[in-house]
């Protein structure tokens, strides 16, 4: 046709087919929708021709076609128009109808976009407005003399169009529509949600910024009309609380100073300037305010003024500082100065800080009176405590407590800390009597308990008290008391109680002195006597000469016993004689040995044991001979096997060991302690007066030595002593 040009849009129903069942795969029934006419036969005839390609793909879903003008509009109503059969079909219309005006309960897929605002779900079609345009541009290059013909009819093509409300309304996933094709008659609201959120948002902040714009310009107007109508009163108002507070200030003991945190001074109360010796015209004039710290006065520290520098430390880091002790304040014209107590405080005025003060008091008096106090505490050994009832710790002075290993930076003690210095023994009469305190029942008591020192040693002390009563009876206020130590008493005591039990020890064991040497001294003179009469009746030699060594073995036991009578008159009265000269060891120890062999019992052997090869010292010889041969004495009495050895050895550069060491019955250990007392015996049916241990100990002792014994029951002893080389 050479004068007809244009576009056409061909329905490709396959796709139409396949978005259908792809959106509604639950649905397994297509319903095609049409009327008579040439025009929806002929697109029924394309749905039936597409359906046959792909239904394949789909074997579960069926295509039934349905024509208006030929069958009963109530069957076709029923089948798609209706919940309770909708649910399973899917209606295909080649053609628009009027029919599908119906608000179908079925979605509808078609392919003209007349449709979109009917009732239908999908279109496939041109899209709209493009179309349009499309056509509108051919018909200007025409209409500017461009021919038709050279134009043709072009297919213009299709997409899948839906309807944005139907798509709600089978709650179909717009998103996925909106990937397969357009989708249409969206909501401006619902199209531009974010842009009208963002700008609604904008309006309600702008909104909001404007009210509170307004209203803090409300409020500072406000503020400034109070703070004018106020600010005369405050004035008016400081002016009082300012003389308020200098009477405060001045009618307050302590001296009282402040600075501003420039170190400027600001205020100085009366008490103050007359703690310096100042006129109260100074007070009156306040010629100081503004000046310098340190311009009235300074404080001294060990010749160094630290006034300053107490005041930068306060300033620095907002917090309380003591003034030290034995500092001295100086007034600065009349040199003037004192002894000082008191600290370095920080002001705050809305949590900043704004200033120092300094309060001080004057204590040349209290410490004039505390030092005549610790002088006559010191004298005495009394000193005062207290025990504080709201804090439950003892208050003791600081030298006390150095007498039990504290510092001098504390002078409280708790309870608990006091009970570990309290000897085990005392700790529970001491606990009872200090609650009878606390509870009121004893107001003045008196109580002996031992503490532990410094040294760990415990030392006695007695402490009084007396209680000061509260708001009740049996709560105290305070404790108050004073303690001493009563060491030396108990000393005293414990050495007179010593002193009697070793006299009356001395007067039993002199008692038993006595009767032991009645029968020590008896018996070898009846031995002596009687056998000295035998042996003039009898005329066999031999039998003479077992009585005449009976005889002399008595002697020498009357001998040795008369001797030690002798040695302990000697040692009791200090006439006890030391003759020292040079001597040779090991001759003195061979003497003995070879001497002692003829004593020793049968089957014993006397051996002379370790020793040097030569050694030569200054001593006693006889002494020393003395008491070496008493302990092989001893041996040879209590050992009746084995061997007795005698030997000495070097314990270092300046010291001899000596020892007897014998296989005899041994010592038990309770022995051992008093083995070398006067008059004790181990075995009194054995020759001997006790007292030959008890004169080597003194001996011993008076060549500067010490003696001892090591000694196990059953296996023997080792008498031993030490001796200075000279």
């Amino acid at each position: 046709m050479p004068n007809v040009s244009g576009y056409v849009s061909k329905t490709d129903f396959d796709v139409l087919l396949d978005a259908a069942v792809r959106m509604f795969p639950s649905r397994r029934e297509l319903v095609c929708l049409s009327d008579s006419s040439f025009l929806s036969l002929k697109g029924v005839k394309a749905v039936e021709e597409s359906w046959e390609r792909i239904k394949s793909n789909y074997p579960e879903h069926e295509l039934k076609v349905l024509n208006v003008q030929a069958k009963s509009l109530n069957s076709i109503i029923t089948s798609i128009c209706y919940d309770y059969n909708a649910y399973k079909h899917i209606v295909i219309a080649p053609k628009w109808i009027p029919f599908l005006s119906l608000k179908l309960k079925a979605p509808v897929f078609t392919s003209q976009n007349l449709a979109m605002t009917n009732g239908v779900l999908c279109v496939y079609d041109a899209v709209p407005g493009e179309d349009a345009f499309a056509a509108g541009r051919q018909a200007a290059s025409i209409l500017k003399g461009k021919s038709p013909a050279s134009l043709e009819v072009k297919d213009f093509g299709g997409k899948l169009l839906f309807d944005y409300k139907q798509l709600q309304f089978f709650r179909v996933d717009t998103n996925r529509a909106e990937s397969k094709g357009i989708i249409l008659n969206i909501p401006l609201m619902e199209r531009y949600r974010v842009w009208f959120i963002l700008f609604y948002s904008l309006i309600v902040g702008a909104l909001v910024l404007l009210v509170a714009w307004l209203f803090r310009a409300n409020r500072r107007e406000s503020r400034k009309r109070i703070h004018a109508q106020t600010r005369l009163l405050i004035q008016h108002r400081l002016v009082e609380q300012r003389d308020e507070f200098d009477n405060i200030f001045c009618s307050i003991r302590d001296g009282l100073i402040t600075y501003d945190t420039d170190l400027r001074i600001h205020f100085v109360n009366r008490p103050l300037l007359q703690m310096l010796g100042l006129s109260s015209e100074t007070y009156t004039s306040r010629f100081y305010e503004g000046q310098m710290a340190g311009s009235i006065f300074r404080i001294y520290m060990n010749g160094e003024n630290i006034l300053q520098d107490l005041l930068k430390k306060v300033r620095t880091g907002k917090r309380p500082i003591s003034i030290p002790e034995k500092a001295f304040m100086q007034e600065n014209h009349q040199g003037t100065y004192f002894p000082v107590s008191g600290e370095v405080v920080p002001i705050f005025a809305n949590e900043k800080m704004t200033g120092m003060a300094i309060v001080c008091r004057n204590i040349s008096e209290e410490e004039m009176q505390r030092r005549f106090f610790n002088m006559a505490v010191e004298e005495s050994s009394i000193y005062p405590w207290q025990y504080n009832m709201h804090m439950n710790r003892f208050h003791f002075p600081g030298g006390l407590l150095r007498r039990f290993g504290y510092t001098d930076d504390t002078d409280l003690l708790a309870r608990d800390e006091m009970d570990t210095l309290i000897h085990p023994e005392d700790l529970l009469h001491t606990r009872r009597n200090f609650d009878a305190i606390l509870l009121g029942n004893e107001i003045n008591s008196r109580m002996s308990f031992r503490l532990k020192s410094a040294d760990g040693s415990y030392e006695w002390w007695e402490f009084r008290s007396t209680a000061y009563d509260g708001l009740t009876v049996d709560t105290p206020y305070m404790v108050l008391g004073v303690c001493q130590s009563i060491q030396r008493y108990k000393d005293t005591e414990e050495a007179l109680i010593a002193a009697r039990d070793r006299a009356l020890q001395a007067d039993k064991l002199k008692s038993a002195f006595l009767a032991n040497m009645s029968h020590e001294i008896r018996t070898p003179l009846n031995a002596i006597v009687g056998f000295s009469s035998l042996m003039g009746e009898t005329g066999d030699m031999e039998e003479k000469r077992q009585y005449m060594a009976i005889i002399e073995e008595n002697n020498d036991l009357l001998l040795q016993l008369i001797s030690d009578i002798l040695d302990l008159s000697k040692i009791e009265a200090g006439t006890f004689d030391f003759v020292e000269k040079e001597l040779d060891v090991n001759m003195l120890c061979e003497d003995i040995v070879r001497f002692m062999k003829m004593k020793a019992k049968p089957g014993v052997e006397v051996l002379f044991d370790r020793h040097l090869p030569e050694c030569r010292i200054v001593s006693d010889r006889n002494r020393l001979n003395q008491v070496i041969a008493n302990f092989v004495n001893n041996a040879i009495k209590f050992t009746t096997a084995g061997s007795i050895r005698v030997g000495y050895d070097k314990v270092d550069e300046t010291h001899l060991r000596f020892y007897v060491a014998d296989t005899g019955l041994g010592i038990e250990p309770e022995m051992q302690a008093q083995i070398f007392d006067r008059f004790i015996k181990l075995n009194t049916f054995v020759h001997g007066t006790g007292l030959g241990l008890s004169i080597s100990k003194s001996i011993i002792e008076q060549l500067g030595g010490t003696i001892g014994v090591d000694s196990e029951p059953g296996k023997g002893s080792c008498f031993w002593f030490v001796l200075p080389i000279v």
